[in-house]
């Protein structure tokens, strides 16, 4: 009897197993074909049998997909919920299940993501990949994957685009033909590609499209995504008429599965409201968007970036409607919508810079706010209220930018916020130029358009250099130090490997190793910062320069120009020890053709068009400027970096001859007044000596360049020059002048550092900008830009007297990235570097002059008259008179 017991029991429970199989496999079909409702049903009804049969892994797998349904359908707080609830489930009661584990984590992440969260997103998927129980299977490419897109919604792009990359490179090794998740990375791909390079974004999309479709058919929710994309794609190049055409696809689609409001849906009303304001129907666009609003609000509530987002959509158009009043309105409520625990009482309020969603919607809101605050002000009130809280809202926007660029992990990414912040600075300085000529506190007003101005001023340098000077200060052991030296030093030579390797078969593997080690290396800047807490403060600490601190430290004979080129005008603060003005000038339409003519006009000998650019360029960028002033520093803006100021041409009142100014100014050079500032409050130096290097032949480099037969003499001739000095001179010539003899070099110990040699700047990436020195077994003979931020050096004064050693991409907001940056970064207080080839023997002369006279008083670490009156020496010389001679060696420093 026990036996029959025993085997109706066997048979019930294989039946029941089946049955529950069968509903399992019924709600993942419904999933499929985007029939979420249905899939929901099926896994419920699965999950009820599962869990009396005990069969938990089963009853917590369906769970999980439970959850993922309330995910598409919108439903973002079941979801959470729900999948919250099954993670501490798994934990409790099914330890040993970390896959599932894994999975519930993702699930959450992907929530957050949705709801809005991306500070929860980042906690959660971080903390699934630090225990991802295989970093190569199906698993860790959706981790992968969705940690792509939280870097993505920070702006993160490059950090965004290598996990996105990764997860892609995973899922082509595991899974067999055109499977839809691989679909899922190139639509995700052809995202971080749109802004940049829309040809790659449409391939990726039309990848993406191709794969659902043959999996999925045309009516399928990934296919609406794909057409939601492509519309954008075409909407950036103004194709206004087919992005309307996908739209339309999109929401057919999202109509046939979603019977109620859905975030996909009024996601899509709302890019069709950006659409009609594009094409320039704001009636229709603001409808739109308004509609779309509402949708976000019953879906979320108040609070959430997509209302945010929506209402500054709304602020938009209304702008362009001249609707001043309704646009600050809608510009606030979008600012609030966006914080968590903050309201507003007044148009004036300004928040409280915490607790955000998405601080570029953030940041978009502020600026925007502050625009149709000086609108209002200029269009309709003449209120100072107005104007005065416009200010005040890009000093905001200041602030945020700053937490922004803490935020972004590559230096690019960094560098990016740039050209937003350039925008911002613009409108700022313009705003408070405004006020100092209107109000009786001037001076005050200008002092903030000031320090606009010097914000513009490479601050991804300036923090990186912070990131310096706080590992100093902030006592992290030095094996610490040291072991961030060798994961960057790693990750400097893999990106010079992959960018220089054309072995298909060792890509993989570079890029591999790469991702692996700029992981490791984030991990480790994290763990440092929340460890060394005085580390964090000191490396983001934003230094406030006055211009009194900087009018103190001047001598009576000095100035200091700085630039900022707007959209509209050129404003030029002049700063001296008694003076400080601001000018604000039309900007010439032609001054980029200037700004490249005048370099051209001197590289290749067209008097001509030297003498009309070289006068133009005077007129646009010297003031009247005070007597008594025998030395200028000049603080340039974008391509003003790239031409030499000494050689601009003042046009005479009295009918004689031209005069350049050098002639009159001993000319220097800096990135931001900050630094200017700290080069004249820095003690004395107490390294000796100099080092020459001059590899003379390039025979056995990786590329084949004309011998410098003069750099011999030259550096011999310098070498002779210090023989009587306290600064012993060391030569490096020849085989000697190798880049492992420089790198194993105590470069600390020298106090000038001279390299007689060629060199290449690479605009498009400048970290693969390099000087050439002589190869050895180990080392190539290329000392990479990347390589430079390396190296220790503590030298007073670094000469580079090679080709377009000035030179590097020009990146606006930032000024110009190349391998003068990256020795300053390197500890180099002084820079001399040239802005184009010359000949070695001209470059030799020069070289040789700046050296005697700076030796008569070699106690001051002043360089800028030394380097002028070894110029007016060529330039009173029968041989070498003409600019393109003298002109390229600029001084960066003192």
């Amino acid at each position: 009897m026990m036996k029959r017991i025993l085997t109706v029991t066997f048979l019930l429970t294989t039946l029941l197993t089946a049955a529950q199989q069968d509903l399992f496999l019924s709600g993942e079909n419904y999933f499929q074909q985007g029939q979420y409702i249905r899939a929901f049903e099926s896994y419920q009804a699965a999950s009820v049998g599962f869990q009396q049969q005990q069969t938990l892994d089963q009853y917590a797998l369906c769970n999980l997909k439970m959850a993922e349904c309330h995910l598409e359908t919108g439903a973002l707080n079941q979801c959470m919920s729900q999948a919250r609830n099954t993670l501490e489930y798994i934990t409790d009661v099914l330890p040993q299940e970390k896959v599932l584990q894994l999975r519930a984590q993702l699930l959450l992440g992907e929530a957050y993501l949705k709801a809005g969260r991306n500070d929860l997103a980042m906690e959660t998927l971080t903390g699934a990949e630090q225990s991802l129980p295989d970093p190569t299977d199906l698993s860790a490419a959706e981790c992968y994957n969705d940690l792509g897109v939280v870097y993505w919604n920070n702006k993160n792009k490059e950090t965004a685009k290598s996990y996105h990359e990764r997860a892609l490179k995973i899922r082509k090794a595991r899974l067999k033909g055109e499977d839809p998740l691989l679909a899922d990375s190139y639509l995700n791909l052809g995202l971080i590609y749109l802004e940049d390079d829309f040809l790659q974004a449409v391939i990726n999309f039309n990848n993406a499209l191709k794969i659902y479709q043959a999996a999925y058919g045309k009516n399928h929710p990934s296919v609406a995504l794909c057409y939601g994309n492509l519309a954008f794609a075409n909407s950036a190049q103004n194709n206004f008429g087919e992005a309307l055409t996908y739209l339309d696809l999109t929401m057919n689609i999202w109509d046939s599965h979603y019977s109620g409001d859905h975030p996909n849906k009024a996601f899509t009303l709302s890019n069709r409201g950006r659409i009609l304001e594009a094409q320039g129907d704001y009636h229709k666009a603001l409808l739109t968007q308004q509609e779309a609003l509402q949708q976000y609000i019953r879906l979320y509530g108040d609070k959430h970036p997509e209302v945010a987002n929506t209402f500054y959509l709304i602020g938009s158009v209304q702008l362009k409607q001249e609707n001043y009043k309704e646009a600050v309105e809608s510009f606030q409520k979008s600012i609030y919508a966006n914080l968590q625990n903050q309201e507003y009482t007044s148009l004036y309020d300004l928040p409280e810079l915490q607790d955000y969603f998405n601080a570029d919607i953030l940041l978009s809101s502020l600026q925007y706010k502050a625009q149709a605050l000086e609108a209002l002000h200029f269009g309709k009130t003449l209120k100072p209220s107005d104007i005065k809280s416009a200010l005040s809202t890009y000093l905001k926007c200041d602030d945020l930018i700053s937490q922004i660029r803490q935020k972004r992990l590559t230096e690019g990414d960094k560098i990016r916020i740039g050209s937003i912040a350039a925008d911002v600075y613009d409108d700022g300085i313009r705003t408070a130029l405004y006020l100092s000529d209107k109000t009786f506190q001037k001076k005050y007003f200008r002092e903030i358009a000031f320090t606009f101005c010097e914000r513009s001023k490479s601050a991804v340098l300036l923090e990186a250099i912070n990131e310096t000077k706080a590992k100093a200060f902030a006592g992290i052991p030095n094996h610490l130090l040291a072991l961030e030296d060798s994961l960057k030093t790693e990750i400097s030579l893999l990106e010079q490997l992959l960018a220089n390797t054309m072995d298909e078969s060792r890509l993989g593997s570079l890029q591999n190793a790469l991702f692996e080690t700029r992981q490791s290396y984030r991990t480790f800047i994290t763990s440092l910062e929340k460890e060394y807490p005085n580390y964090f403060n000191l490396k983001y600490r934003q230094a406030d320069i006055s211009v009194a601190a900087l009018q103190e430290k001047l001598t009576p004979t000095a100035g200091v120009l700085s630039y900022f080129i707007g959209e509209e005008s050129i404003f030029i603060f002049l700063i001296s020890k008694k003076d400080f003005e601001v000018f604000s000038l039309p900007k010439a339409d032609n001054l980029v053709q200037l700004t490249k003519g005048l370099r051209n006009a001197i590289k290749y000998h067209i008097p001509s068009t030297f003498q009309s650019s070289s006068v133009s360029l005077f007129k646009q960028l010297i003031p009247d400027l005070p007597d008594g002033l025998q030395s200028l520093t000049i603080i340039p803006d974008g391509l003003l970096g790239t031409i030499p100021f000494e050689s601009l041409l003042s046009e005479s009142k009295d009918g004689g001859n031209n005069t350049y100014l050098l002639e009159k100014y001993a000319i220097s050079y800096d990135y931001a007044a900050s630094l200017l500032l700290e080069k004249l409050d820095a003690p004395a130096g107490t390294a000796r000596g100099i080092l020459l290097t001059a590899p003379v032949s390039f025979e056995q480099n990786e590329l084949t360049m004309a011998s410098l037969p003069g750099s011999e003499q030259e550096v011999k001739e310098i070498r002779y020059l210090f023989l009587s000095e306290a600064d012993v001179p060391e030569i490096l010539l020849n085989e000697e002048a190798s880049e492992a003899m420089l790198k194993s070099s105590k470069l600390s110990g020298y106090k000038y550092l001279h390299f007689a040699t060629h060199g290449i700047v690479n605009e498009s990436k400048p970290a693969l900008s390099r000087i050439f020195l002589s190869p050895t077994e180990n080392e190539d003979g290329s000392l990479y830009s990347g390589e430079i931020y390396g190296l220790n050096i503590g030298a007073d004064l670094v000469t580079l007297s090679a080709c377009e050693t000035g030179l590097g991409k020009v990146e606006k907001g930032e000024g110009i990235i190349g391998l003068s940056r990256s020795l300053m970064y390197a500890g180099a207080k002084n820079l001399i570097v040239s802005l184009w080839q010359v000949s070695d023997a001209s470059t030799a002369q020069l070289m040789i002059e700046f050296y005697k006279q700076h030796l008569n008083h070699s106690g001051n670490m002043i360089f800028a008259d030394d380097l002028r009156k070894a110029k007016l020496s060529l330039l009173k010389s029968a041989s070498y008179s003409d600019p393109y001679y003298w002109a390229p060696f600029i001084l960066i420093g003192l």
